[in-house]
Protein backbone atom coordinates (compact mmCIF):
# COMPACT_ATOMS: atom_id res chain seq x y z
CA UNK A 1 0.00 0.00 0.00
CA UNK A 2 1.35 3.47 -0.88
CA UNK A 3 2.04 6.14 1.75
CA UNK A 4 -0.74 8.27 3.19
CA UNK A 5 -2.44 10.00 0.24
CA UNK A 6 0.61 9.29 -1.97
CA UNK A 7 0.91 12.79 -3.41
CA UNK A 8 -2.79 12.86 -4.27
CA UNK A 9 -3.19 16.43 -3.03
CA UNK A 10 -3.42 19.19 -5.63
CA UNK A 11 -2.24 22.79 -5.61
CA UNK A 12 -3.73 25.22 -3.14
CA UNK A 13 -2.73 28.05 -0.82
CA UNK A 14 -3.81 28.81 2.75
CA UNK A 15 -3.64 32.28 4.25
CA UNK A 16 -3.45 33.06 7.97
CA UNK A 17 -0.99 33.41 10.82
CA UNK A 18 1.68 30.73 10.34
CA UNK A 19 3.52 29.21 13.28
CA UNK A 20 6.27 27.39 11.43
CA UNK A 21 7.99 25.60 14.37
CA UNK A 22 11.22 25.88 12.42
CA UNK A 23 14.57 26.15 14.21
CA UNK A 24 14.19 29.92 14.56
CA UNK A 25 10.58 29.66 15.80
CA UNK A 26 9.48 31.88 12.94
CA UNK A 27 5.92 33.18 13.13
CA UNK A 28 4.50 34.97 10.08
CA UNK A 29 1.62 37.11 11.30
CA UNK A 30 0.00 37.25 7.87
CA UNK A 31 1.36 34.58 5.61
CA UNK A 32 0.51 32.04 2.93
CA UNK A 33 1.31 28.35 2.77
CA UNK A 34 1.70 27.25 -0.85
CA UNK A 35 1.07 23.51 -1.16
CA UNK A 36 1.57 21.27 -4.18
CA UNK A 37 1.04 17.51 -4.40
CA UNK A 38 1.29 16.89 -0.69
CA UNK A 39 4.34 19.06 -0.01
CA UNK A 40 4.83 22.61 1.23
CA UNK A 41 6.23 24.51 -1.75
CA UNK A 42 6.76 27.92 -0.16
CA UNK A 43 5.89 29.83 3.01
CA UNK A 44 5.71 33.57 2.34
CA UNK A 45 4.27 36.77 3.76
CA UNK A 46 0.88 37.51 2.23
CA UNK A 47 2.25 40.73 0.75
CA UNK A 48 4.98 38.89 -1.17
CA UNK A 49 4.43 37.84 -4.81
CA UNK A 50 3.25 34.23 -5.11
CA UNK A 51 5.53 31.55 -6.61
CA UNK A 52 5.31 31.23 -10.38
CA UNK A 53 3.36 27.98 -10.17
CA UNK A 54 0.68 29.62 -8.00
CA UNK A 55 -0.15 32.74 -10.03
CA UNK A 56 -3.57 31.22 -10.82
CA UNK A 57 -4.19 29.90 -7.29
CA UNK A 58 -5.94 32.43 -5.04
CA UNK A 59 -5.11 31.86 -1.34
CA UNK A 60 -7.97 30.61 0.84
CA UNK A 61 -8.32 32.82 3.88
CA UNK A 62 -8.54 30.56 6.95
CA UNK A 63 -9.00 33.47 9.40
CA UNK A 64 -6.93 31.32 11.71
CA UNK A 65 -3.49 30.24 12.86
CA UNK A 66 -1.74 27.32 11.15
CA UNK A 67 0.57 24.87 12.93
CA UNK A 68 2.29 21.64 11.92
CA UNK A 69 0.02 18.62 12.38
CA UNK A 70 0.04 17.18 15.88
CA UNK A 71 2.21 14.06 16.29
CA UNK A 72 1.04 11.69 19.02
CA UNK A 73 3.72 9.28 20.23
CA UNK A 74 1.59 7.16 22.55
CA UNK A 75 -1.99 5.97 22.20
CA UNK A 76 -3.69 2.58 22.42
CA UNK A 77 -6.12 3.64 19.72
CA UNK A 78 -8.67 0.77 19.70
CA UNK A 79 -9.47 1.47 23.36
CA UNK A 80 -10.55 5.01 22.48
CA UNK A 81 -14.13 3.82 22.03
CA UNK A 82 -14.35 3.38 25.83
CA UNK A 83 -15.34 6.04 28.31
CA UNK A 84 -13.10 7.49 31.01
CA UNK A 85 -12.56 5.13 33.93
CA UNK A 86 -13.26 6.49 37.38
CA UNK A 87 -10.02 5.32 39.00
CA UNK A 88 -11.11 3.84 42.36
CA UNK A 89 -7.95 4.38 44.41
CA UNK A 90 -4.34 5.49 44.28
CA UNK A 91 -1.98 2.99 42.66
CA UNK A 92 1.80 2.92 42.78
CA UNK A 93 2.66 0.69 39.82
CA UNK A 94 1.16 -0.79 36.67
CA UNK A 95 0.66 -4.31 38.05
CA UNK A 96 -1.78 -3.09 40.69
CA UNK A 97 -4.53 -1.90 38.36
CA UNK A 98 -4.27 -4.03 35.23
CA UNK A 99 -5.11 -7.64 34.53
CA UNK A 100 -6.88 -10.16 36.72
CA UNK A 101 -6.08 -8.33 39.97
CA UNK A 102 -8.72 -5.68 39.29
CA UNK A 103 -12.22 -7.06 38.53
CA UNK A 104 -13.68 -3.58 37.96
CA UNK A 105 -11.02 -2.80 35.34
CA UNK A 106 -11.66 -6.15 33.68
CA UNK A 107 -15.40 -5.47 33.58
CA UNK A 108 -15.11 -2.00 32.10
CA UNK A 109 -11.98 -2.16 29.96
CA UNK A 110 -10.22 -5.40 29.12
CA UNK A 111 -13.35 -7.57 29.18
CA UNK A 112 -15.26 -5.44 26.66
CA UNK A 113 -12.21 -5.11 24.42
CA UNK A 114 -11.63 -8.85 24.43
CA UNK A 115 -15.16 -9.34 23.19
CA UNK A 116 -15.00 -6.61 20.56
CA UNK A 117 -11.50 -7.57 19.49
CA UNK A 118 -12.74 -11.09 18.70
CA UNK A 119 -15.64 -9.78 16.61
CA UNK A 120 -14.65 -9.36 12.93
CA UNK A 121 -17.79 -7.32 12.28
CA UNK A 122 -16.88 -4.72 14.91
CA UNK A 123 -13.25 -4.30 13.88
CA UNK A 124 -13.89 -1.97 10.89
CA UNK A 125 -16.21 0.21 12.96
CA UNK A 126 -13.65 0.53 15.77
CA UNK A 127 -10.88 1.44 13.34
CA UNK A 128 -13.01 4.03 11.57
CA UNK A 129 -14.27 5.60 14.81
CA UNK A 130 -10.94 5.98 16.59
CA UNK A 131 -9.14 7.29 13.53
CA UNK A 132 -11.87 9.90 13.00
CA UNK A 133 -11.64 10.78 16.69
CA UNK A 134 -7.91 11.43 16.34
CA UNK A 135 -8.49 13.69 13.32
CA UNK A 136 -11.25 15.66 15.01
CA UNK A 137 -8.88 16.36 17.91
CA UNK A 138 -6.12 17.65 15.61
CA UNK A 139 -3.88 14.55 15.42
CA UNK A 140 -2.22 13.85 12.07
CA UNK A 141 0.17 11.09 13.24
CA UNK A 142 -0.30 8.44 15.93
CA UNK A 143 0.65 4.93 16.95
CA UNK A 144 -0.98 2.38 14.75
CA UNK A 145 -3.69 -0.25 14.99
CA UNK A 146 -2.48 -3.84 14.80
CA UNK A 147 -4.58 -6.52 13.10
CA UNK A 148 -4.19 -10.29 13.06
CA UNK A 149 -5.97 -13.06 11.20
CA UNK A 150 -6.92 -16.70 11.58
CA UNK A 151 -4.08 -17.48 9.16
CA UNK A 152 -1.62 -16.36 11.84
CA UNK A 153 -0.51 -13.23 10.00
CA UNK A 154 -0.28 -9.77 11.53
CA UNK A 155 -0.17 -6.33 9.96
CA UNK A 156 -0.72 -2.67 10.73
CA UNK A 157 -3.82 -0.84 9.53
CA UNK A 158 -3.06 2.03 7.16
CA UNK A 159 -5.61 4.80 6.89
CA UNK A 160 -5.82 8.56 6.67
CA UNK A 161 -3.88 9.34 9.87
CA UNK A 162 -0.16 8.68 9.64
CA UNK A 163 0.94 5.50 11.40
CA UNK A 164 4.40 5.69 12.96
CA UNK A 165 4.76 1.91 12.60
CA UNK A 166 3.85 1.63 8.90
CA UNK A 167 4.74 4.57 6.65
CA UNK A 168 6.05 3.12 3.36
CA UNK A 169 7.91 6.39 3.02
CA UNK A 170 11.74 6.52 3.15
CA UNK A 171 11.55 10.04 4.57
CA UNK A 172 9.54 8.69 7.51
CA UNK A 173 11.46 5.71 8.96
CA UNK A 174 9.13 3.30 10.67
CA UNK A 175 9.26 3.00 14.43
CA UNK A 176 8.35 -0.06 16.46
CA UNK A 177 6.21 -0.26 19.57
CA UNK A 178 6.50 -3.98 20.23
CA UNK A 179 9.40 -6.39 20.52
CA UNK A 180 9.56 -10.17 20.64
CA UNK A 181 9.23 -11.58 24.16
CA UNK A 182 12.61 -13.30 23.87
CA UNK A 183 14.23 -9.93 23.15
CA UNK A 184 12.37 -8.31 26.02
CA UNK A 185 13.84 -10.69 28.61
CA UNK A 186 17.40 -11.06 27.33
CA UNK A 187 19.66 -8.03 27.71
CA UNK A 188 21.99 -8.84 24.83
CA UNK A 189 19.11 -9.55 22.46
CA UNK A 190 17.37 -6.40 23.61
CA UNK A 191 20.51 -4.34 23.05
CA UNK A 192 20.93 -5.89 19.61
CA UNK A 193 17.33 -4.89 18.87
CA UNK A 194 18.11 -1.33 19.95
CA UNK A 195 21.04 -1.28 17.54
CA UNK A 196 18.79 -1.94 14.55
CA UNK A 197 17.72 1.12 12.49
CA UNK A 198 14.36 1.62 14.19
CA UNK A 199 13.16 3.75 17.04
CA UNK A 200 11.57 1.60 19.76
CA UNK A 201 8.75 3.34 21.62
CA UNK A 202 8.36 1.13 24.68
CA UNK A 203 6.60 1.43 28.02
CA UNK A 204 9.19 2.09 30.71
CA UNK A 205 8.87 2.48 34.48
CA UNK A 206 5.09 2.81 34.90
CA UNK A 207 4.28 3.92 38.43
CA UNK A 208 5.91 5.79 41.28
CA UNK A 209 7.31 3.15 43.64
CA UNK A 210 10.59 1.20 43.82
CA UNK A 211 9.16 -1.62 41.73
CA UNK A 212 8.33 0.79 38.90
CA UNK A 213 11.79 2.37 39.08
CA UNK A 214 13.38 -1.08 39.08
CA UNK A 215 12.03 -1.51 35.56
CA UNK A 216 14.39 1.26 34.46
CA UNK A 217 17.27 0.12 36.69
CA UNK A 218 17.12 -3.33 35.07
CA UNK A 219 18.40 -1.77 31.84
CA UNK A 220 21.85 -1.87 33.52
CA UNK A 221 22.57 -5.45 32.47
CA UNK A 222 26.27 -5.33 33.50
CA UNK A 223 27.97 -2.89 35.89
CA UNK A 224 28.11 0.39 34.00
CA UNK A 225 26.59 -1.06 30.81
CA UNK A 226 23.08 0.04 29.93
CA UNK A 227 20.64 -1.29 27.35
CA UNK A 228 19.86 2.23 26.20
CA UNK A 229 20.64 3.83 22.85
CA UNK A 230 19.21 6.74 20.88
CA UNK A 231 16.62 4.27 19.60
CA UNK A 232 15.01 3.79 23.01
CA UNK A 233 12.02 6.05 23.57
CA UNK A 234 10.65 5.42 27.06
CA UNK A 235 6.92 5.90 27.54
CA UNK A 236 5.91 7.29 30.98
CA UNK A 237 9.18 7.14 33.02
CA UNK A 238 7.21 8.35 36.05
CA UNK A 239 9.54 7.26 38.93
CA UNK A 240 12.86 8.23 37.34
CA UNK A 241 15.19 10.49 39.34
CA UNK A 242 17.49 13.22 38.10
CA UNK A 243 20.37 10.71 38.04
CA UNK A 244 18.25 8.26 36.05
CA UNK A 245 17.40 10.87 33.46
CA UNK A 246 21.06 11.82 33.26
CA UNK A 247 21.97 8.21 32.46
CA UNK A 248 19.20 8.07 29.88
CA UNK A 249 20.39 11.30 28.26
CA UNK A 250 24.03 10.20 28.19
CA UNK A 251 23.00 7.12 26.19
CA UNK A 252 20.78 9.09 23.79
CA UNK A 253 17.36 7.98 25.07
CA UNK A 254 14.22 10.11 24.88
CA UNK A 255 10.77 9.89 26.47
CA UNK A 256 7.04 10.25 25.90
CA UNK A 257 5.08 12.12 28.54
CA UNK A 258 1.43 11.25 29.29
CA UNK A 259 0.71 13.50 32.28
CA UNK A 260 -3.06 13.07 32.62
CA UNK A 261 -2.95 9.26 32.62
CA UNK A 262 -0.09 9.30 35.13
CA UNK A 263 -1.94 11.66 37.46
CA UNK A 264 -5.23 9.77 37.26
CA UNK A 265 -3.58 6.46 38.17
CA UNK A 266 -0.68 7.42 40.43
CA UNK A 267 -1.35 10.98 41.59
CA UNK A 268 2.03 11.98 40.13
CA UNK A 269 3.69 12.33 36.77
CA UNK A 270 7.29 12.21 35.59
CA UNK A 271 9.82 14.65 37.03
CA UNK A 272 9.90 16.63 33.81
CA UNK A 273 12.03 19.35 35.40
CA UNK A 274 14.78 16.76 35.93
CA UNK A 275 14.25 15.35 32.45
CA UNK A 276 14.55 18.82 30.91
CA UNK A 277 17.66 19.59 32.97
CA UNK A 278 19.27 16.38 31.70
CA UNK A 279 18.54 17.37 28.10
CA UNK A 280 16.00 14.61 27.44
CA UNK A 281 13.95 15.09 24.28
CA UNK A 282 10.25 14.81 25.20
CA UNK A 283 7.16 14.03 23.14
CA UNK A 284 3.52 13.78 24.18
CA UNK A 285 0.88 11.06 24.16
CA UNK A 286 -2.67 10.95 25.50
CA UNK A 287 -2.33 7.19 26.26
CA UNK A 288 -5.99 6.17 25.78
CA UNK A 289 -9.49 7.38 26.61
CA UNK A 290 -9.69 5.00 29.59
CA UNK A 291 -7.31 7.07 31.72
CA UNK A 292 -6.32 10.00 29.55
CA UNK A 293 -7.37 12.76 27.22
CA UNK A 294 -9.58 12.38 24.17
CA UNK A 295 -6.63 13.44 22.04
CA UNK A 296 -3.40 15.36 21.89
CA UNK A 297 -5.14 18.74 21.99
CA UNK A 298 -6.50 17.84 25.42
CA UNK A 299 -3.17 16.41 26.58
CA UNK A 300 -1.48 19.73 25.86
CA UNK A 301 -3.72 21.29 28.50
CA UNK A 302 -2.91 18.60 31.06
CA UNK A 303 0.79 19.13 30.29
CA UNK A 304 0.43 22.89 30.77
CA UNK A 305 -1.19 22.40 34.20
CA UNK A 306 1.37 19.78 35.25
CA UNK A 307 4.22 22.02 34.12
CA UNK A 308 2.82 24.94 36.10
CA UNK A 309 2.43 22.76 39.21
CA UNK A 310 6.10 21.75 38.94
CA UNK A 311 7.26 25.37 38.77
CA UNK A 312 6.44 26.30 35.15
CA UNK A 313 8.96 23.90 33.69
CA UNK A 314 7.94 24.52 30.09
CA UNK A 315 6.78 27.50 28.12
CA UNK A 316 3.77 27.04 25.87
CA UNK A 317 6.15 27.16 22.91
CA UNK A 318 8.05 24.19 24.34
CA UNK A 319 4.79 22.30 24.89
CA UNK A 320 3.75 22.88 21.26
CA UNK A 321 7.20 21.66 20.18
CA UNK A 322 6.61 18.39 22.05
CA UNK A 323 3.61 17.71 19.81
CA UNK A 324 5.27 18.85 16.58
CA UNK A 325 8.99 19.53 16.03
CA UNK A 326 10.39 17.53 18.96
CA UNK A 327 8.10 14.56 18.31
CA UNK A 328 9.37 14.53 14.73
CA UNK A 329 12.97 14.65 15.98
CA UNK A 330 12.32 11.68 18.27
CA UNK A 331 11.09 9.68 15.26
CA UNK A 332 13.87 11.01 12.98
CA UNK A 333 11.13 12.55 10.84
CA UNK A 334 12.23 16.15 11.32
CA UNK A 335 13.36 16.59 7.72
CA UNK A 336 9.87 15.61 6.50
CA UNK A 337 7.27 16.73 9.08
CA UNK A 338 7.01 18.67 12.33
CA UNK A 339 7.45 22.15 10.86
CA UNK A 340 5.80 24.28 8.20
CA UNK A 341 8.79 24.81 5.95
CA UNK A 342 9.42 24.23 2.23
CA UNK A 343 9.87 20.61 1.28
CA UNK A 344 8.02 19.21 4.31
CA UNK A 345 4.88 17.13 4.00
CA UNK A 346 1.80 19.32 4.25
CA UNK A 347 0.48 18.12 7.62
CA UNK A 348 -1.35 21.14 9.04
CA UNK A 349 -3.74 22.07 11.84
CA UNK A 350 -5.54 25.42 11.75
CA UNK A 351 -7.02 26.98 14.89
CA UNK A 352 -9.62 29.73 14.84
CA UNK A 353 -8.32 33.24 15.52
CA UNK A 354 -5.28 35.40 14.91
CA UNK A 355 -4.80 37.13 18.27
CA UNK A 356 -3.03 36.23 21.51
CA UNK A 357 0.27 34.42 21.88
CA UNK A 358 0.57 31.95 18.99
CA UNK A 359 1.70 29.06 21.19
CA UNK A 360 -0.74 29.66 24.04
CA UNK A 361 -3.50 29.86 21.43
CA UNK A 362 -2.91 26.23 20.47
CA UNK A 363 -2.42 24.92 24.01
CA UNK A 364 -5.64 26.62 25.15
CA UNK A 365 -7.66 25.82 22.02
CA UNK A 366 -10.84 23.78 22.45
CA UNK A 367 -11.77 21.10 19.95
CA UNK A 368 -14.39 23.56 18.65
CA UNK A 369 -11.55 25.91 17.67
CA UNK A 370 -10.08 23.47 15.14
CA UNK A 371 -11.14 24.70 11.70
CA UNK A 372 -8.97 22.56 9.42
CA UNK A 373 -6.80 19.43 9.50
CA UNK A 374 -4.68 18.59 6.44
CA UNK A 375 -2.59 15.44 6.00
CA UNK A 376 -0.14 15.23 3.12
CA UNK A 377 -1.91 18.01 1.30
CA UNK A 378 -5.41 16.54 1.61
CA UNK A 379 -8.01 18.30 3.75
CA UNK A 380 -9.33 15.62 6.10
CA UNK A 381 -11.43 17.51 8.65
CA UNK A 382 -12.63 21.03 9.22
CA UNK A 383 -15.29 23.64 8.77
CA UNK A 384 -17.52 22.63 5.90
CA UNK A 385 -16.94 25.91 4.08
CA UNK A 386 -13.18 25.29 4.00
CA UNK A 387 -13.53 21.59 3.26
CA UNK A 388 -15.72 22.27 0.24
CA UNK A 389 -13.13 24.68 -1.17
CA UNK A 390 -10.34 22.12 -0.70
CA UNK A 391 -12.12 18.93 -1.80
CA UNK A 392 -12.62 18.57 -5.57
CA UNK A 393 -15.34 15.94 -5.14
CA UNK A 394 -17.54 17.25 -2.35
CA UNK A 395 -19.68 14.10 -2.47
CA UNK A 396 -16.86 12.47 -0.50
CA UNK A 397 -17.43 14.76 2.47
CA UNK A 398 -19.32 13.46 5.50
CA UNK A 399 -20.99 15.95 7.84
CA UNK A 400 -20.05 15.67 11.49
CA UNK A 401 -23.30 15.62 13.49
CA UNK A 402 -23.88 17.09 16.93
CA UNK A 403 -20.75 19.24 16.94
CA UNK A 404 -20.75 22.03 19.51
CA UNK A 405 -19.63 24.68 17.02
CA UNK A 406 -20.18 25.54 13.36
CA UNK A 407 -20.72 22.85 10.73
CA UNK A 408 -17.79 20.46 10.32
CA UNK A 409 -17.10 17.81 7.70
CA UNK A 410 -14.79 14.82 7.37
CA UNK A 411 -13.07 13.47 4.28
CA UNK A 412 -12.23 9.84 5.06
CA UNK A 413 -12.12 8.47 1.51
CA UNK A 414 -8.70 7.19 0.50
CA UNK A 415 -7.80 6.04 -3.04
CA UNK A 416 -5.95 3.05 -1.56
CA UNK A 417 -8.23 2.48 1.41
CA UNK A 418 -7.71 -0.65 3.45
CA UNK A 419 -10.40 -2.99 2.08
CA UNK A 420 -11.30 -4.09 5.60
CA UNK A 421 -12.66 -0.61 6.31
CA UNK A 422 -13.18 0.79 2.82
CA UNK A 423 -15.59 3.72 2.69
CA UNK A 424 -17.38 2.90 5.92
CA UNK A 425 -18.72 6.21 7.19
CA UNK A 426 -18.27 7.58 10.66
CA UNK A 427 -22.06 7.60 11.06
CA UNK A 428 -22.24 3.88 10.21
CA UNK A 429 -19.36 3.08 12.56
CA UNK A 430 -20.96 5.11 15.35
CA UNK A 431 -24.32 3.34 14.95
CA UNK A 432 -22.69 -0.09 14.98
CA UNK A 433 -20.56 0.58 18.05
CA UNK A 434 -23.44 2.17 19.92
CA UNK A 435 -25.50 -0.98 19.36
CA UNK A 436 -22.83 -3.57 20.18
CA UNK A 437 -21.69 -1.77 23.34
CA UNK A 438 -25.28 -1.56 24.54
CA UNK A 439 -25.69 -5.30 23.89
CA UNK A 440 -22.20 -6.32 25.02
CA UNK A 441 -23.28 -9.29 27.22
CA UNK A 442 -25.31 -10.70 24.32
CA UNK A 443 -22.38 -10.31 21.91
CA UNK A 444 -20.03 -11.94 24.41
CA UNK A 445 -22.36 -14.90 24.82
CA UNK A 446 -22.66 -15.32 21.07
CA UNK A 447 -18.90 -15.17 20.52
CA UNK A 448 -18.33 -17.77 23.23
CA UNK A 449 -20.24 -20.25 21.08
CA UNK A 450 -18.79 -19.08 17.77
CA UNK A 451 -15.13 -19.67 17.09
CA UNK A 452 -13.36 -17.88 14.24
CA UNK A 453 -13.21 -20.43 11.37
CA UNK A 454 -9.92 -21.73 10.05
CA UNK A 455 -8.52 -20.21 6.89
CA UNK A 456 -10.64 -21.17 3.89
CA UNK A 457 -9.92 -20.40 0.25
CA UNK A 458 -7.25 -17.83 1.14
CA UNK A 459 -9.84 -15.53 2.71
CA UNK A 460 -8.54 -14.69 6.19
CA UNK A 461 -10.74 -13.24 8.91
CA UNK A 462 -9.13 -10.19 10.48
CA UNK A 463 -9.50 -9.04 14.07
CA UNK A 464 -7.91 -6.51 16.38
CA UNK A 465 -4.56 -7.43 17.91
CA UNK A 466 -5.08 -5.77 21.28
CA UNK A 467 -2.42 -4.57 23.70
CA UNK A 468 -2.40 -5.14 27.44
CA UNK A 469 -4.85 -8.06 27.61
CA UNK A 470 -2.99 -11.35 27.28
CA UNK A 471 0.50 -12.58 26.31
CA UNK A 472 0.86 -12.56 22.51
CA UNK A 473 4.52 -13.37 21.92
CA UNK A 474 5.36 -9.69 21.67
CA UNK A 475 5.90 -7.12 24.39
CA UNK A 476 5.27 -3.40 24.83
CA UNK A 477 8.14 -3.11 27.32
CA UNK A 478 11.53 -4.64 28.17
CA UNK A 479 11.48 -7.24 30.96
CA UNK A 480 15.14 -7.48 31.90
CA UNK A 481 15.92 -8.89 35.36
CA UNK A 482 17.61 -6.69 37.94
CA UNK A 483 21.38 -6.94 37.88
CA UNK A 484 22.01 -7.61 41.58
CA UNK A 485 19.27 -10.15 42.33
CA UNK A 486 19.67 -13.88 42.67
CA UNK A 487 16.30 -14.88 41.28
CA UNK A 488 16.69 -12.99 37.98
CA UNK A 489 12.93 -12.40 37.86
CA UNK A 490 12.01 -10.24 34.84
CA UNK A 491 11.15 -6.65 35.72
CA UNK A 492 8.06 -4.77 34.66
CA UNK A 493 4.35 -5.44 35.16
CA UNK A 494 2.79 -8.81 34.50
CA UNK A 495 -0.20 -8.93 32.14
CA UNK A 496 -2.39 -11.92 33.01
CA UNK A 497 -6.03 -11.35 32.19
CA UNK A 498 -7.44 -14.75 33.11
CA UNK A 499 -10.73 -16.24 31.96
CA UNK A 500 -13.44 -13.83 30.87
CA UNK A 501 -16.84 -14.36 32.50
CA UNK A 502 -19.69 -13.18 30.31
CA UNK A 503 -21.78 -12.62 33.42
CA UNK A 504 -19.32 -9.94 34.57
CA UNK A 505 -19.95 -7.67 31.57
CA UNK A 506 -22.34 -4.73 31.48
CA UNK A 507 -23.83 -2.65 28.72
CA UNK A 508 -21.57 0.31 27.93
CA UNK A 509 -21.85 3.69 26.22
CA UNK A 510 -19.62 4.70 23.31
CA UNK A 511 -17.15 7.43 24.25
CA UNK A 512 -18.00 10.75 22.60
CA UNK A 513 -15.64 12.15 19.98
CA UNK A 514 -14.84 15.43 21.72
CA UNK A 515 -14.67 16.89 25.20
CA UNK A 516 -16.88 19.84 24.31
CA UNK A 517 -19.81 17.53 23.49
CA UNK A 518 -19.31 15.14 26.42
CA UNK A 519 -20.50 16.36 29.84
CA UNK A 520 -19.93 12.83 31.18
CA UNK A 521 -16.22 13.14 30.42
CA UNK A 522 -15.98 16.63 31.90
CA UNK A 523 -17.82 15.55 35.06
CA UNK A 524 -15.58 12.49 35.27
CA UNK A 525 -12.39 14.54 35.03
CA UNK A 526 -13.49 16.82 37.83
CA UNK A 527 -14.49 13.85 40.04
CA UNK A 528 -11.19 11.94 39.73
CA UNK A 529 -9.88 11.42 43.27
CA UNK A 530 -6.16 11.08 42.47
CA UNK A 531 -5.73 14.41 40.70
CA UNK A 532 -4.02 17.20 42.64
CA UNK A 533 -6.38 19.69 44.27
CA UNK A 534 -8.16 21.94 41.72
CA UNK A 535 -6.42 20.17 38.79
CA UNK A 536 -9.65 18.55 37.61
CA UNK A 537 -11.72 21.72 37.75
CA UNK A 538 -9.04 23.74 35.97
CA UNK A 539 -8.65 21.10 33.27
CA UNK A 540 -12.41 20.96 32.82
CA UNK A 541 -12.48 24.73 32.31
CA UNK A 542 -9.79 24.46 29.62
CA UNK A 543 -11.61 21.64 27.80
CA UNK A 544 -15.24 22.75 27.97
Amino acid sequence: MPPVDAAEGGRFALRGRIVTMDRQDTVIEDGVLYINRGLIDQVLPAAAPPPADFLDVPPIDTAGTAYPGLIELHNHLPYDILQLWQVPRLFTNRSQWGGSSNPDYRRLVTGPMRVLGEDPESMPAIVRYVEAKALINGTTTSQGIALFSNSGSRRMYRGTVRNIEATDDPALPEAKTRIADVEAEDARRFLARLQQPHRLLLHLAEGVDHRARAHFQALEFEPGNWAITENLVGIHCTPLTGDDFQIMAEHGGSMVWSPLSNLLLYGKTADVAAAKAAGILIGLGSDWSVSGSKGLLGELKAAQLASAAAGTVFTDRELVAMATRDAARILRWHEAVGSLTPGRHADIVVIRGLDDDPYTSLVNARDTDITLVVINGVARYGMTELMEQLTPDTSLLEPLPAHASADRSLHLHHPSADPLVGDLTLAEATAHLTDVLAELPLLASRLEKLRIPPLIDDAPVWRLALDEIAPTGSELRPRLPLLHTRTRIPSGPTIAEGRLLVSSLDSLTLDALTASTDPTFLDGIEAQSNLPETFGSRLRALLA
